[in-house]
């Protein structure tokens, strides 16, 4: 009885919620997730054989009259009929190294669409026999390609189709091909309601920038940061004449561009501002900057909202769109003070001051036995006369706060390895196969040169101890080539969480021809340790002070751990 009385609610409940009105933001997104689904796992449409954004387009025109689930089912149901499905091949991946962790189709939901459109879902998900016009694979190296995305053509922001073909042209590449975004703070479908939501309702230029941005963020992905004019335009028109560095809840002020404004502002090298309008560092930066910018991990976030090292963005948490900000600052004599600095349009960088000695050697002795390598500019050539040079040394610090732009990490296991090695294991999507990755993938060139293993049988390597100096600016070339130097022999990392985004981009253009780079492959140590959103594996932490601070102390940490192993 109880058996009976429970299969009666069942269908009460279910034949209710069919016939209640069904909310925009549900409708539009169960014709998003349809056509997403058909997109890249229908033998025809993967083909490029329809115009499959014109096809969103006339869908969501039909959705605006749906008003409840029954009537979206029906609609769903006849948009699937459309296109054959006679060519459907199902296939199981087998092997072991088959990584399941991004397959999320939880959405197909018998309760929700009904028995017979569940069906043709599923049989549509378990199709192999994908073609790849709108995502491809390189043979050279696995790399995903999306070169047909080209954009929609008079895309209209002011239309509500044309903005929510871009949503859910983005959020099922991303859904199916981000092999990280297993990694996400928040599981990406759990974020297409609100965003729905906020796509339907975007009806101004800024929201519709600011949305598309809040979009990108939720990548947590420091290879997708991003800018629009419209956002810089209207949020950071004025900048200060001064940058600095985030230290724990402050800001240390190494850098002034121009002298004469900075003084009038009372600002010094040196001088540390504790709070912005009130606010705390940390609070602030989170406020303005979460939303607007997609990050790996927090401490790469301050490197974007203090510095201005990174494309034309000067001092992003200080930039406004008034002439000037209150602050908090602490000065170099230890004496508080709250005043308001004021803020410039244009630039005004004539006159610049830093804070320590701005090294420009490329190598130099810190000590008599003790080198120092910038990374950054040095050569293929130089290094084979540094390491000649510095053969009997005890120690060497490689600096890699910065991005490498001659050396790669072959040039570096030349010197630094006594045989060859593995120093890296990759998670690559799989072509054709929608979710799913495999985890310690070979390299297509694998049999010529595999890019995974640096070094060769050298009884001549570095025997001395090497520091690896890294920091919140060390991204992208410089995280892969940090991962060969750690598996020297005698190899220590000192300094903070770098960006953890250790390997190469892949570009997307959304429909509005906005492109957006994203991570195309995951990173771990040969252990297992993921780097991607991480950072490289740091074995001594750098405590920098802003009350404090200097400028010297990686270099200085540095050689005391020289010394010390050397005892």
């Amino acid at each position: 009885m109880r058996r009976i009385f429970f299969c009666l609610f069942f269908l009460v409940s279910v034949n209710l919620f069919s016939q209640t009105n069904l909310p925009e933001v549900q409708k539009y997104k169960q014709a998003g997730l349809v056509w997403g689904l058909l997109k890249y796992h229908h033998p025809e449409i993967s083909k490029g054989k329809y115009n499959w954004d014109l096809e969103f387009i006339t869908l969501f025109d039909k959705v605006v009259a749906v008003k409840n689930q029954d009537e979206m089912n029906d609609l769903l149901l006849g948009f699937i009929s459309k296109y054959k499905t006679d060519k459907l091949k199902p296939k199981i991946l087998n092997s072991e190294k088959v990584f399941l962790k991004n397959v999320d189709y939880d959405w197909i939901d018998s309760a929700v669409f009904g028995a017979e459109l569940v069906k043709n879902f599923i049989e549509i998900k378990n199709n192999r026999n994908i073609n790849n016009y709108y995502v491809s694979t390189s043979k050279m190296s696995r790399m995903l390609s999306f070169e047909n995305e080209k954009g929609f053509k008079d895309f209209d922001y002011a239309m509500k189709s044309h903005r929510m073909l871009l949503l859910f042209n983005f959020w099922n590449a991303i859904q199916y091909w981000d092999v990280n975004k297993y990694l996400m703070d928040t599981k990406w479908s759990d974020n297409l309601d609100a965003l729905t939501q906020e796509f339907l309702s975007a009806d101004t230029k800024l929201k519709f920038e600011l949305v598309k941005l809040k979009l990108i963020s939720k990548l947590d992905d420091s290879h997708s940061v991003t800018l629009s004019v419209d956002v810089g335009n209207s949020f950071f028109s004025y900048k200060p004449v001064f940058s600095g560095k985030i230290l724990n809840d402050s800001i240390v002020i190494d850098k002034i561009k121009n002298k004469n404004l900075a003084k009038k502002d009372g600002i010094e090298l040196g001088d540390v501002i504790v709070k912005i309008e009130n606010k705390n560092i940390s609070t602030y930066l989170n406020e303005k900057c979460t939303n607007l910018f997609s990050v790996s991990n927090l401490n790469y976030l301050k490197r974007w909202g203090s510095h201005d090292e990174v494309w034309f963005v000067y001092n992003l948490l200080l930039s406004n769109n008034k002439d000037s900000i209150n602050v908090d600052v602490v000065t170099r004599k230890g004496i508080r003070e709250n005043k308001y600095i004021h803020l410039h349009k244009g630039n005004h960088f004539t006159d610049f001051e830093i804070l320590g000695r701005l090294k420009k050697e490329k190598w130099f002795y810190v000590q008599p036995n003790i080198a120092y390598v910038n990374l950054e500019q040095i050569t293929k050539k130089e290094l084979d006369l540094v390491f000649k040079q510095v053969a009997n040394t005890k120690g060497l610090i490689l600096d890699l706060r910065n991005y490498p732009k001659s050396v790669s990490n072959n040039d570096l296991a030349k010197y630094l390895y006594p045989e060859r090695k593995e120093f890296i294991k990759v998670l690559f999507p799989i072509e054709n196969n929608p979710s799913y990755g495999e985890y310690d993938g070979e390299a297509p060139l694998k049999l010529i040169m595999n890019p995974f293993n640096a070094g060769s049988s050298n009884s001549n390597y570095y025997k001395g101890k090497v520091v690896l100096l890294v920091d919140r600016t060390t991204q992208s070339k410089a995280e892969y080539i940090g991962m060969a130097i750690q598996q020297a022999p005698d190899c220590t990392t000192l300094g903070e969480q770098t960006a953890g985004s250790p390997l190469n981009i892949v570009n997307y253009m959304m429909s509005d021809k906005t492109n957006v780079n994203f991570t195309g492959l995951g990173g771990f140590y040969p252990s297992g340790e993921g780097v991607q959103r991480n950072g490289l594996h740091i074995d001594h932490y750098i405590n920098e002070s802003a009350k404090n601070y200097d400028p010297e102390l990686y270099i200085k940490e540095a050689i005391r751990l020289i010394e010390k192993s050397s005892i």
